[in-house]
């Protein structure tokens, strides 16, 4: 490559990114088909776990050799090497990558009949996937010899070179500010790291860009902040004096929910299985040290988005379902409610012979005339002190509104009372109900028909039987309750 196409640092540095990604992204899927082959062979009872073993052995070598070799030769003191070493180079990453193909090509021949159609074309996934890695390590090797042909520079690397001078170009007309929202000001992140200077800083970036910041310097000292607050979200180093991060996530994680407290772990460790192991304890998601400022807000602010976009759905399904279930006016359980109710306790009888549940159908005497002397909003204060009353003198038993002024009570657990006097109570409870509007004491009665699982063995027959005795205290004078 002469001069004058000489790729800035910049564009360098993508285009390294770019062969690196060659190689990373099929290594990576290798190690989800192999994972997929295990699983199938555990649930099968197939004995090639050897075979297994040495292809995963055999990738984590090829990972870790090449992660090496990348770093060596690619760093600004890397040395020019002589021929010979970059053959052994080649060699080396070439040896754990044939392993990984002779196995595979093993589990095929020799297992062919065991396995199912499937799981032979994720091994000849790993097979192809391998070759593509073949082509990556002898493009690297050549990209540190500085030996690509100049026909490969010029069809390959130039238009990513142009675009890659074209990227950073661009970058100083992009405003990349991030900022925050007003629902998230002042949020209370509490920042765990052993180093007081680490703390500081994270508090001082995060504090510059509208958040509230906490810090402890200790596990114990994290516990007692958390109990005494439940922040917003958790900025959690690995590596602490007293409890390791990483217990230190699980003890916060069996009484808050991903969903309610999001944890960030931050470490030196940067490797793919430490951070699987984080996010498989609960963690929300990793940061890597030395910290990047841009990286970190981003991160902070993402997760308490979704913590407050979760809270805000959590409230709008539970007022769907208060919507769903309750009468608006009074607060109790609605027509739904209690049929639902009805109908589950009706089919519990067929199934357990000593189950007995009752039906008090109410309604208010005279309501008519209560709206007519006090208007309607006198009527909805009588509702209301209906209902609340009901509602309490039921307590473990369920009732609902279901109507203008109808009610209707579902009853099956009641102790050291019988049915017959529970629903007695109730009626004089509601005759001496004071019941306030404006200026005036309203006083009602209430009549109610009572009827019992053991009477009916159809589930309408039996709401029918409890309204028809309903109708039956009506027409006998009111404020009665009929249970036969």
């Amino acid at each position: 490559m002469n001069n004058s196409s000489k790729p800035s640092k910049g564009a360098e540095k993508i285009l390294l990114a770019q062969i690196k990604q060659e190689f990373s992204a099929p290594a990576e899927a290798i190690e989800h088909y192999i994972e997929v082959v295990e699983q199938f062979a555990k649930e099968n009872h197939l004995n090639v776990s050897s075979e297994i073993n040495q292809i995963k052995d055999s990738e984590k070598k090829l990972l870790s050799q090449y992660e090496d070799a990348f770093n060596e030769n690619t760093s600004l003191n890397s040395e020019k090497k002589s021929s010979e070493e970059y053959s052994v180079l080649r060699h080396n990453l070439r040896t754990p990558l044939n392993a990984i193909i002779g196995y595979s090509e093993i589990l095929i021949e020799d297992f062919e009949e065991d396995l199912s159609d499937e799981i032979i074309k994720d091994l000849e996934s790993i097979l192809n996937l391998s070759r593509d890695i073949e082509k990556a390590i002898e493009r690297f090797v050549d990209f540190i010899r500085g030996e690509l042909s100049e026909t490969e520079v010029i069809d390959s690397d130039q238009g990513q070179i142009e675009n890659a001078e074209s990227l950073f170009k661009s970058l100083g007309d992009i405003d990349y500010s991030l900022e925050i929202e007003e629902h998230l000001q002042n949020s209370d992140v509490l920042i765990v790291d052993d180093n007081v200077t680490n703390c500081e800083v994270l508090a001082r970036r995060l504090s510059q860009n509208g958040l509230s910041c906490r810090m402890a310097y200790d596990g114990t000292t994290a516990i007692e902040e958390v109990e005494k607050k439940t922040p917003d979200l958790i900025l959690l180093d690995v590596m602490l004096p007293d409890i390791n991060g990483l217990e230190l996530l699980k003890k916060f994680r069996k009484k808050n929910k991903i969903d309610s407290l999001p944890i960030i772990m931050v470490s030196a460790f940067n490797d793919v299985d430490s951070v699987a192991k984080c996010i498989k304890l609960g963690a929300s998601d990793y940061l890597p040290k030395p910290l990047n400022g841009t990286i970190l807000m981003a991160k902070s602010i993402a997760n308490l988005e979704a913590k407050y976009f979760r809270s805000r759905e959590q409230e709008l399904l539970k007022e769907l379902h208060i919507r769903a279930t309750t009468c608006p006016l009074t607060g109790i359980s609605n027509r739904k409610v209690v049929f639902d109710k009805i109908d589950k306790a009706f089919k519990k009888t067929k199934k357990k012979d000593d189950y007995v549940f009752n039906i008090l159908s109410m309604d208010i005497d005279f309501f008519k005339s209560v709206n007519d002397t006090y208007g309607h909003p006198g009527g909805d204060e009588v509702l209301i002190a209906i209902a609340n009353k009901l509602n309490s003198s039921f307590k473990t038993n369920l009732v609902g509104r279901v109507g203008g002024e109808e009610f209707i009570g579902v009853i099956d657990k009641l102790e050291n009372l019988s049915v017959f006097d529970f629903c007695e109570n109730i009626r004089k409870e509601i005759v001496d109900l004071p019941i306030k509007f404006q200026d005036h004491n309203i006083k009602v009665t209430m009549s109610g028909g009572l009827a019992s699982s053991t009477e009916i063995e159809n589930l309408e027959d039996l709401i029918n039987l409890a309204d028809e005795r309903l109708y039956k205290a009506k027409k006998g004078g009111r404020n009665q309750i009929i249970f036969q």
